[in-house]
Order: structure tokens, then sequence, then C-alpha cells
């Protein structure tokens, strides 16, 4: 197949006349005839075949022509992303006093014969504290609470956990004295067979930790239950959420965790009678951390200046992350080491300036350049280091790529011992991680550069530079905003963007994993508010999420696998609905795109070896409760959001 020439711009002539004619109203509103008879539309035709004939030859220009092209608008490549997970560090047991695990441990995958470890290293340090309860209080309504401290420990007296009989909203409160953010706790229960009713494998129960006014009561996740929703003794253990924050609860102020029941979902049995408590014992067991995929490489000598302008070096491991405040370059003086500042672009840098550049695809380091101007005048954009100086990198991280991408539970070895610390592992899988662009990559994103110089006016501009902000951009979605300022949530004049966080293909596509998190949200943010209009408020979030769920009975042809059909069934409707691969495109559902009955229909008769579909039935699902109700011919969405399938269900039969 030949290869195809790269386009500069590939607007037609028609689109040229189209796009000039739209301008019309703009700049001459009193030519109102703009019919093909119309001498000044003659020469709109006129001018726009030239500028094709322009083009034409424009977009024939040689492959290094377009390089030095894309030099021109600053366009490089950009550098890789690492994928990212949370680390869960277990103690051998529990300690009296604070575990340390320091910022920057390294972790890594097993080694085998057929790859080589991957390495990730702690973003933060975390420190493990023994936890205090200073409060245990019921309260049925949020207003009313009932001290149960004093209950706690009583030999063989037993007392009721919740109302008889419990009803949603009563809830267990327990009030710790030190912050346990991101830790994982142990709590141990001694309890009576006595609450009833409930399946204790799934009772309608809720670990929460109270995170500020802003977050409220955030779940945590419950990693053990031998309880069975405190129906007998046993171990519960909870990995609580980060940024816990204390409240003052009646006029009691604590860290606060709380056991609440909850409404049961619609086959979820509830409590008939209340479960019985005696004692609770606390402990800490571990913590988790936030982990980036990275090998740390620390003081790189880089060799010794020659003293000419714009020199340049290489660092040693490519590809190199974006650099943290304690990552740059340092030059020997003859006080000790200085410290120079990285720097994007050396316009604006003056000759005394301890500016540097470095190129994360290929390690390059270089040093602003002397220019001469039209006078004849040099201009050393930038300081020089000293002739013979001896360079080094006090601190940086190698790695990022699609092989950070790695499983649950793979991150085990950690690289050096940590005292009390037995064991470390991933509970979800590392995501975000991406290779560095390829050329051909960059070349795509000329003509959307072209078109928004940098700058964020039209709808399209903002699409297109959300994902120049961050490639953890898989999608990005500028919408209007509705209502007037009675009605709306939203205030005038501003610009609601909505983004779609970038995930590998077998990642599980979950609310969890398609919010975009606050850090990337930030990143979009502050990125835009450089290149917005003034007076222009920017709101940026994920998109809301419509749940759906296929029902359908297909007929196989007969002679062929009727599991493997009906799996393939199964797998094409969930991908076709799949909000970065689905749609018709494979580009991700369209925003605001409503699904009908028929289509889904039409994707399972396409499945190979199906016959015929029938019964085809869709559900939409409320994601908050969970309740799924038929939708008949088709479910609508609104323009800010997206479908994501729930448990699509495919029943086989073979055909005669």
């Amino acid at each position: 197949m030949p290869l195809r020439d790269p386009k500069l711009d590939d607007r037609s002539f028609q689109e040229i006349v189209n796009e000039t004619k739209k301008l019309i109203p703009k700049y001459t509103p009193e030519w109102t005839d703009h019919n093909l008879s119309d001498p000044g539309v003659t020469l709109i035709e006129l001018f726009a075949w030239m500028t094709e004939l322009m083009l034409f030859r424009l977009n024939r220009v040689p492959d290094k022509t377009y390089i030095r092209f894309m030099d021109l608008l600053g366009i490089e490549l950009k550098e890789a992303v690492p994928a990212r997970t949370m680390l869960t560090f277990r103690l051998s047991a529990p300690q009296t006093g604070p575990v340390r695990i320091a910022r920057g441990t390294e972790v890594a995958t097993i080694r085998t014969n057929e790859q080589e470890a991957i390495g990730f290293t702690t973003d933060e340090g975390l420190v493990i504290t023994p936890p205090t309860l200073e409060q245990f209080l019921f309260s049925a309504d949020d207003v009313t609470y009932v001290d149960y401290m004093d209950r706690l420990g009583i030999r063989d007296e037993y007392f009721d956990a919740f109302q008889e009989p419990p009803l949603p909203g009563d809830a267990l409160h327990l009030g710790f004295g030190e912050d346990l953010s991101s830790h994982m706790l142990e709590l141990r229960l001694t309890c009576l067979v006595e609450g009833i009713g409930v399946d204790p494998d799934n009772p309608p129960l809720s670990w929460e930790a109270w995170c500020g006014e802003v977050r409220g009561w955030v779940a945590a996740s419950v990693v053990l239950d031998e309880t069975g929703g405190l129906n007998e003794s046993g171990r519960v253990h909870l990995d609580l959420p980060p940024g816990l924050q204390q409240r003052t609860i009646a006029r009691r102020t604590a860290y606060w965790v709380r056991l609440r029941v909850v409404q049961p979902g619609s086959r979820q049995p509830m409590y008939s009678q209340s479960p019985r408590i005696n004692t609770i014992d606390v402990a800490s067991i571990g913590g988790s951390v936030a982990a980036t995929h990275s090998d740390l490489v620390q003081f790189e000598l880089l060799g010794s200046v020659s003293g000419a302008p714009g020199e340049t070096f290489e660092l040693q491991h490519t590809p190199i992350l974006a650099r943290l405040p304690d990552e740059y370059l340092e030059i020997e003086t003859e006080d000790g080491w200085t410290k120079w500042s990285e720097v994007s672009t050396f316009a604006a840098s003056e000759e005394s300036d301890l500016h540097y550049r470095l190129d994360g695809v290929t390690g390059e380091l270089s040093f602003g350049p002397v220019i001469r101007d039209m006078h004849g005048d040099e201009r050393a954009y930038g300081a020089q280091p000293p002739r013979g100086a001896s360079l080094r990198m006090r601190r940086y991280r190698q790695g990022g790529g699609l092989v950070g991408n790695v499983g649950a539970g793979t991150l085990s070895v950690i690289k050096s011992a940590i005292p009390f610390v037995s064991s470390v592992t991933n509970r979800l899988p590392a995501t975000g991680g991406l290779d560095a662009e390829s050329l051909d990559a960059a070349k795509l994103r000329v003509p959307e550069a072209l078109a928004s110089q940098e700058r964020a006016v039209t709808a399209r501009d903002y699409e297109y530079l959300a994902k120049e902000a961050s490639r953890r951009v898989a999608r990005a979605r500028c919408i209007a905003v509705r209502g007037s300022a009675a009605t709306s949530s939203v205030p005038p004049g501003t610009v609601e963007l909505l983004i779609v966080p970038t995930l590998p293909a077998d990642t599980p596509r979950t609310l969890d994993f398609l919010q975009p998190p606050p850090d990337l949200l930030e990143e979009v943010r502050s990125y835009l508010d450089e290149r917005r209009l003034l007076g222009t408020q920017l709101a940026v979030d994920g998109p809301a999420y419509v749940g759906v769920t296929v029902e359908a009975s297909i007929v196989v042809r007969a002679g062929l696998n009727r599991e493997n059909v009906r799996l393939d069934a199964e797998q094409r409707i969930t991908r076709y609905l799949d909000p970065l691969l689905g749609g018709t495109e494979g580009r991700g559902w369209p925003f605001g795109r409503h699904l009908y009955l028929s289509e889904v229909q039409s994707v399972l008769q396409a499945v190979p070896g199906v016959e015929y579909a029938q019964d085809v039935t869709i559900y939409q699902v409320d994601l908050q409760t969970n309740q799924a109700r038929a939708a008949g011919q088709r479910i609508t969405l609104a323009d800010d959001v997206l479908l994501l399938s729930i448990d699509h269900r495919v029943s086989a039969t073979s055909g005669t």
C-alpha cells in the first residue's frame, strides 16, 4: 500500500466556499443574495479555487519540511505517561508506635524469564499510627446520639447495636483521636447471633469515614468481614479513604468512622432483629499510598561544561517522567552545588537566569542559546554555566508507558526492607500508562494546532486544548450552559468541559475508573485558565453516566459452538456501548446520543454465527440505587451523559 501524502490543511474547495459564506453576515450583513448567480459568490468560488491549488502544493512538502514546520509551531513529542495505582502495605503485627513508609519507596513485580521486573515508587510518605478509640455513639437520625462507650467490655453483657428492629439510617459512630487517613484497620468484635434475617455474605451495612464538609461521609472498603453482618464474633478489615477530617458530634471532637444500616436492594434481606455487641478492639494493620510506575535515579553525573552557548547533554535513562519540585539540575561551583531551574522555553530567559530545558522523550538537556539580532548585537537567552563546571541531575524518575499497566495483585516485591512491614500489594490494577508519542501521532495534531492557536474560544478549541493539557484525557466535550441564571446551577458565562480519562482496553468500565481523578481535573483546569477569554468561567468535571443492561435471546446457526457465539454477542454489545471504544466509529459512545432498541438488534444480528435475535429488551439502570426499568424503544440521554454497560444477559439456542 503506497504511503499517503501528509496534509497540513485538508480543506476542500466546497469547504472553503462554505466557510467563507458563513462570514458574510458578520462582515457585510447587507449582502443577502448568496446564490450562484451573484457576482460576489463567483469571486468567492474563484478565490476558493486558487486557495485549493495552494493547499494542494502545500500538502506535498517533504516529510523533513513538515517536521521543521512542526518545530516552528512549537509542537514537540509528548512524554510518556506513567501508570498509577494504590499500594497497600501490611504490617507483620499491630505496633504500639508509628510505622513510617518513606516517599520514594520502591516496589516491583516479580521478575520472570520472559519479563523484567516492573518498578513503582510511592508518591508520598505514609505514617501508620496505632488508633485510640475515644468515642462510641449510636444515632438513628444524625441529630440525637446515645453514648455506648461505657457498655463496651462488660463481661457477658451484650447490647443492641441498632434500634429494635433496625431501620435504614441507624449508625454506630467510632471516634478516634488520631488521623487514620489511608489506614487499614482491624476491628475485632465480640457479637451474638441475634441479627437474624440478613444474608451474612451481603448485609445491608456500609462502613464510612468523615472526610470534611465538601466530601462528607466517604465509603470505606471492606477487605475482610468474618462477622457476617455483626452476627458472630470475628474480624473486620477496613481500608479507610484518604483525607479524614475532624468533626464535632454531640460536643465530642474526633476523627469519625461509622457503620450505617442502608436501604436494602431489591433482593437483599433486611434485619428483623438487631445484632448484639460486647466488645470492639481496634488496631492498625497497614496503610495505602499512591504509587507511580517509575525507577528512581539520583545524582547522575552528566559531564563537564565546554563553555559553548546552547550546549547539550544527554541523560542515561529515558523516557523521563514529568519533574517534581525536588527533581532538578545542579552545577558545581566554588560554593558547592547550585540549583538550576527547568523551563519549557528560553523565550523569556534573561542573561542571568539559571535556566535549562529537558526533553523527557529523548533525555536531551540543553542550555540557552546566544542569538544575534538584526543590528548585530548578541543576546544570551539564559545564563551559561562556567567552563569546566561539573553537572549532575539531583534526582529524576525514569519510566512510564503501557508496560506499567500491570494487573491487580502483581506488585508484591519490596526492594528495600521496611521494619515491621511484612508485605505489599496493589488490590486494583495500575492504569493510565501511555508510551511516548510517536512522530505520526504528533503530525495529526498540526491541523488542530493551527486552528486553535493556543487560545480557547470555540468549543472545538476547548476540546482540543483539554487533550493537549494531559495525555490522560481520552475524550473531551464542551457543552453549552442551558437555562437562565435563575434556573441553572451554573452561572452565566461559564464553559462546561467534560473529560473522560484514558483507560487501557482491559480495564473494567466502572464509575470508579471512568471518573477523572482530582489531580487530572486540576491539571486541565490550570492549563485552560491560561488560554481562556477573560471573563469566562470554566467548570471541568467528568460526565454523568446512565447504566444500560441488554437482555436478548439469539438463535445460533447449527454446528457452531453456542457458548462462544453467546459470549461474542455480549462482548460486542459491551464494546458498542463503551464510552471510550464504542459507537459506530469506534471512538466512544457520543455524548448525548440516544440508544435505540433497533440498533442493539442490529449489533446482535451482525454477530457471526447468529441467525436472528429475538426478545431484545434494553433496561435503563439507576447507578445510585442499582434499580433497572425497561426503556422501551430508546434510552434518552442529555448532552452531558454517556452510557455505561451493566451486566448484559444474552441467552442462546441452537438453530435447526
